[in-house]
């Protein structure tokens, strides 16, 4: 099972992004000729999180919540430093989950400059690599999505052998609807999808659920899933940790009616996200207007380049738009990081120049060059010359109007920890009973694994196999 966060893509002016390939962050994965997988007897849940950060988990933690998470721990692996890749995103880093890959891979960062046109892309759902529901699909394993954005596309609101499930008409599907939904599928009982009533007589081999609530209350935009935009950063936390609650409790239904259907002993567990979230702004509305955290900072980044070198002409550009014809570095970004693309040849060394140059700002917490950013597996099509990660709380919004005021807000964008590291956890069938495990870990292996547990490979799969499966 398969749990997952974001539904869709954010609004274009914020996250929901002619080299050689990029070398994979880890090795090809290993084939898993020996995989633990006995037959086609066992069952996959994926549950996605959308915006999942770890922070989030060890608070409730902390408070003495997220109960049945915690009682998880024992029956198999908690990942206590996973992480994503860039660009921290909800459609190429859901793409890069259900495909076991990098976005070298998938070829999908969300948004990019294109040197072939001229012009700013804005991708949506693109992923051109095979996916779980793709190979799910051509083997005839059933499979069912409650939610899961990326299958909608490969699945059907009607064939109960690869059903795509939608919330009732009229209602709002939040995270409670949506595993509502998957318990009743998992019992056998009547359910509504879309307009229809619909009942499955068997449960399916594999089964998703995405959830966005936490992805949207950590944003604190505005009001959303029935909680009210927080005013102040203490309360955004708040919401999210309230609303964490809750899905705590679901999972433990959906736990309990796959005990009630005699087939937990045979299911594997896999929740995890897309992405964390990082707090930017004031920390609340009153403080807005005297915060240095308040106004965007690209201003600042386009004179910082100014004076590295003169020539360096910065344009920060959104979705389809072209650069002047004295432009020479084109910004491309989504609310924190930003994408730099010099549109005059660069060598590496005069990039880790600007780098360090870049680095002397309070306002910029991390840089990454190109190399780096292909040793990671980013696609080199992107054509980003410079990943520029604003420090915490500081930000590049407001492209048309920097002198915008934000206050407790959430962006994920960021190769900054708040974002990357995210909560993750499997245990059920054939999981080892490990614990936590501290060994560092990509989102991307998820994928990998819930393969091998269905009993095949994924075409594209360039992240490292998971060894937390038992072989008898």
């Amino acid at each position: 099972i398969i749990l997952v966060g974001c539904a869709g893509p954010e609004n274009p002016e914020e996250p929901d992004d002619g080299r050689d390939e990029p070398s994979a962050p880890v090795d090809e994965p290993a084939d898993p000729g020996d995989s633990p997988v006995s037959g086609d007897d066992n069952y996959v849940v994926y549950i996605n999180l959308d915006g999942f950060a770890k922070y989030y988990y060890d608070e409730a933690v902390k408070r003495g919540g997220a109960k049945t998470l915690r009682g998880l721990i024992g029956e198999g692996v908690m990942f206590e430093n996973l992480y994503n890749l860039p660009p921290s995103i909800t459609n190429p880093n859901q793409a890069m989950i259900i495909s076991g890959a990098t976005s070298a891979k998938t070829q999908n960062v969300y948004r990019y400059f294109d040197k072939k046109t001229g012009t700013v892309v804005q991708q949506s759902r693109d992923n051109e690599a095979e996916t779980l529901y793709d190979k799910a699909v051509q083997l005839g394993i059933t499979v069912t999505s409650v939610r899961h954005f990326p299958a909608e596309s490969v699945l059907s609101p009607t064939d109960s052998r690869r059903l795509y499930v939608t919330e009732g008409t009229g209602v709002v599907a939040d995270a409670e609807v949506r595993f509502d939904q998957a318990i009743k599928i998992v019992k056998g009982e009547a359910f509504q999808n879309g307009s229809k009533t619909m009942r499955l007589a068997e449960v399916p081999r594999f089964l998703s659920i995405y959830c966005d609530d936490l992805d949207a209350l950590g944003h604190n935009e505005v009001d959303n899933y029935g909680y009210k935009k927080a005013n102040t950063e203490a309360g955004r936390m708040e919401n999210v940790l309230d609303c964490l609650e809750k899905i705590d409790g679901k999972l433990a239904e959906l736990i309990q009616a796959y005990k009630d259907r005699g087939i937990y002993e045979k299911t594997t567990f896999f929740l995890t996200t897309d992405h964390g979230m990082t707090p930017f702004g004031a920390d609340s509305l009153t403080s807005a207007l005297f915060s240095k955290y308040s106004r965007s900072k690209w201003p600042d980044l386009r004179d910082k380049l100014k004076s590295i070198n003169s020539k360096f002409v910065f344009e920060y550009l959104g979705p389809g738009e072209k650069p002047s014809n004295s432009t020479t570095v084109v910004g491309v970004g989504t609310g924190l990081q930003m994408q730099l693309t010099f549109l005059n040849p660069i060598t590496q060394a005069e990039l880790e120049n600007i780098k360090k140059e870049l680095l002397k700002e309070d306002y910029i917490g991390e840089v990454y060059t190109r190399e780096e950013l292909l040793q990671e597996g980013y696609w080199s099509g992107a054509n980003v010359d410079l990943l520029v990660v604003p420090a915490e709380k500081y930000h590049f919004h407001g492209r048309t109007n920097p002198s915008n005021l934000y206050y407790a807000r959430g962006q994920h964008d960021s190769r900054l920890d708040s974002s990357s590291h995210i909560y993750g956890i499997i245990w059920g069938y054939k999981v080892k009973k490990l614990g936590v495990l501290e060994t560092k870990t990509l989102a991307p292996q998820f994928g990998v694994a819930m393969a091998e547990l269905l009993g095949f490979t994924l075409r594209d799969a360039n992240v490292d196999r998971l060894d937390i499966f038992t072989k008898d």
